[in-house]
Order: structure tokens, then sequence, then C-alpha cells
């Protein structure tokens, strides 16, 4: 049976929350700081509603997208023409990569898709690194300086940053728009917006026919299987990435959640204020332990630094076969460590098992000290 460590080892990516179920201790439920997810979108609600619809949902064709569109313009207040609605952000994601023009630029540490994928698809690439002296924000000026210095034709900027939490304020985004309005392809993954107080960069498309925002509903409902996402850009530039997803390319269930959910826009906004608070709570609760460093984040998880030396792969499988309590390590992830770890957002209960958990193991650190 493979480990979490194998499961970890395969990509930059999660591993499936079903996969590592399996290699936690059986006698108890396994409790997952790995995969962020919004605890307080009313999903009983909704997949009672669905459930009631079932029949109909799996047995008819799905909505065409004009209909997808107009539901996520009522709930976004963007124009229907300027949306695209995707299976999960990972498929415009995958077609933005394919058909971008290189080299191709990111900032690193970030989502392991816009790393991964540019090398699977044979693209020149390059990565300007996020430095723990500016605690991984990014200086507008050294990204631009640093794409005239490649000659990058498309830039990828996450905001909020995965794994970092930090975010661009939108007139910091704006500035890198317009002085890069030669370039390709600007594209601004928003997946974790919703979860912080920052300005979409979604109405700039407007006036940047080069610039494309990604979004990603399931991150932002919780509801990362039913594989819902979008993308914002000019009408032509629209138009044009509509024709390139297949026919029906959302299924039943993800077009029922969409329609349900944009009838209930206060819900959706109840739920990340409550996220919001639960952030703090925990912010609060794990910068207790003198161990840790907590970053400031604007995402529904926190980037947390392990002291010197620590491991924190060890620290994880200590968490998941002591304690039942799943993490993730950032090692896989490309300009960063296994010192890092990258903490979702939950409910106090759990915050407080989780809290428990690290005072003990990191209080005797033998064993959990990096290899030379």
């Amino acid at each position: 049976m493979s480990t979490a460590t194998d499961l970890l080892a395969r990509s930059a990516h999660n591993p499936s929350f079903f996969a590592v179920r399996k290699t936690a201790p059986a006698d108890r439920p396994l409790l997952d700081f790995c995969v962020p997810v919004n605890l307080h979108y009313p999903r009983a609600e909704l997949l009672a509603d669905a459930a009631n619809q079932l029949d109909e949902i799996t047995k008819y064709y799905p909505d065409y997208a004009d209909v997808h569109q107009d539901h996520l313009a009522r709930l976004t207040g963007l124009p229907a023409d300027s949306i695209v609605v995707t299976n999960g952000s990972t498929e415009i994601i995958t077609e933005l990569v394919r058909a971008a023009q290189g080299p191709l630029m990111t900032c690193a540490p970030t989502f392991g898709q816009w790393t991964d994928l540019p090398r699977e698809h044979g693209k020149a690439f390059d990565l300007l690194m996020r430095r723990r002296e500016d605690d991984f924000v990014l200086d507008p000026r050294r990204v631009i300086k640093h794409v005239r210095a490649i000659r990058a034709q498309t830039l990828i900027l996450s905001n909020p940053n995965n794994p970092t939490g930090v975010a661009m304020p939108l007139d910091e985004i704006r500035f890198i728009v317009e002085a890069l309005a030669d370039l390709s392809l600007i594209v601004i993954d928003e997946s974790f917006i919703d979860f912080s107080d920052v300005e979409s960069a979604s109405a700039l498309t407007l006036d940047h026919p080069n610039l494309i925002v990604v979004k990603s509903m399931g991150k932002t409902l919780g509801l990362h299987g039913v594989r819902l996402g979008y993308a914002v850009a000019s009408p032509r530039s629209a138009a044009r990435l509509r024709r390139q997803m297949p026919f029906w390319n959302i299924n039943g269930l993800a077009a029922f959640v969409l329609s349900w959910v944009a009838a209930r826009p206060q819900a959706l906004i109840d739920s990340l204020a409550a996220t919001a608070a639960d952030r703090q709570m925990m912010e609060t609760a794990l910068q207790a332990l003198p161990m840790l460093r907590v970053y400031p984040s604007a995402a529904n998880f926190l980037f947390v630094e392990l002291e010197e030396g620590v491991s924190g792969t060890k620290l994880r499988e200590r968490l998941l076969t002591r304690h039942g309590i799943f993490i993730r390590d950032c090692g896989n992830k490309v300009g960063s460590s296994s010192r890092y770890l990258r903490l979702a957002v939950a409910a106090s209960s759990a915050v407080t098992r989780l809290h428990d958990a690290l005072s003990i193991e990191l209080s005797r650190p033998a064993g959990l000290q990096c290899e030379a």
C-alpha cells in the first residue's frame, strides 16, 4: 500500500483524499488540513435539493454554455459574453498552457499545474523565485524586469498565491498588465481570491485583450469533486476560448450546482465571511506555538514555516500516523522546501486538535530533522 509520502511524491499537486485516507490509522477519522475547502457553504441543503432532482439531472443533457454564463454573470456582475465556463479551473489552465507562446514565466512557489504543464507540453519556461527575505511578497517592478530579461511572451501570476497566501492589490496587478501590454498572454489565477478582500482583475480584461483571469468555483464553494470553474476575458478572447472547449464541458450536476448558487448569492457571501473569521482564529492559535512562523494569508489556508532543520515531510508522517491528521508540506513544490507547510483553514475544534498535536511533536523534535 502506498504511503502519504509516496502519494505526494508523484506530482506537485495534492493526492486524492480517498487515497490518503487509506494510509491513515483505521481507528479514527482522518482530519484533513491538506485540501482547502469552504466549510461554511450550505452543502447539505444544496446536495439535498440535488438528490431530489437527481433523476432529471442524470437523465438529460445539461443546459448550453450561454445559460451557465448567465448564471455566473448574475453572481459576479460581469458581462456574460466575457465568461467561459470550464470543467474546473484545470481545464482552462491546460488549454492556456497548451496554446501559449513561449517563453512562459511564473513566480515560484505556486500552484503545481503552472510549473508542471509547461514542461509536459515542451514549452520554454522560466521562474522568478519569491524570496523569503521579502516574506514571499512580489515587487511588480521585479516581475516586469524579469519578463523583459528573458523575453517572455506569457506571464502567469496566482493572486492570492498558492501556497504562500500572499495577495497583490489590484493597483499592482494593473501596473503589471499595463506595462506588459505587448505580451501575447497574461494569466491571473484568482482561484482563491473570493476568500480575500482583494479586488479582482476581471474588469481589466475589457481594456486588455491579452489578459485572462482564471477562477475556481470548486475552491470557492468547497465542492472540488463537482469540477466547476470559469475564465474571464475580453468578449473576443472569451468567444475564441469557448470554441476550444468541448460542447458539454460541464456535467449535469455541475450545471445544477451553478444554478443553485447563482440563485442564493447571500449564502456565498456569508460563507466567505465565516471562513475569513476561521482563518483569523487559526492564525492566532498557531502563532502561539513558538516553533512556527505563520505568514499572513488572503486565502483559506495558511503558509507556515518550521524551525530550520525540521522536516515537514517527517512531521506530516508523524501527524498522520500518531494523530490521524493530514497536512500538506511543500517539499514537492518548485521554489519551496519541506520546511514549509500549507494548512487548510478549519473549524475551531479541528484547530485545537492540530495545535495540540503540533505542540507535542515539535517539542520532541528527535527524528524530525532534515537529512544531511
